[in-house]
């Protein structure tokens, strides 16, 4: 039950980041309905909204393909990350990887 409330509130917290944020930071709509998840918690511009989540934006594309792999293969066991990243395919890896990869980090 508690990680079905956290996947409610990372959606929740998802459309709400892309109504408020501006067009040029804002994803697609396509990847913000796939990937929405994502950004719940590290950001829709690739900045986290809590200090203990990692930044993304501008994360090297390699080392996030790598680590997402990771979570999902189970080969770095995390009980956030790793049934967010489990129903993930190569390709919806390379697509989140090269989006944060693409974003300006600020912070």
């Amino acid at each position: 039950m508690k990680f079905h409330n956290r996947c409610l509130l990372a959606a929740a917290v998802a459309l709400l980041g892309a109504t408020i944020l501006p067009a040029s930071a804002a994803p697609s709509a396509a990847l913000s309905a796939k990937y929405g998840m994502c950004f719940a918690c590290h950001g829709a511009d690739g900045h986290a909204i809590l200090p203990t989540y990692p930044n993304l934006a501008g994360q090297n594309k390699d080392y996030l393909v790598q680590t997402l792999k990771q979570f999902r293969d189970g080969q770095r066991p995390n009980d956030v990350m790793g049934p967010m990243a489990k129903p993930l395919s190569d390709s919806d890896i390379n697509q989140i990887a090269m989006y944060f990869a693409g974003l300006r980090s600020t912070k």
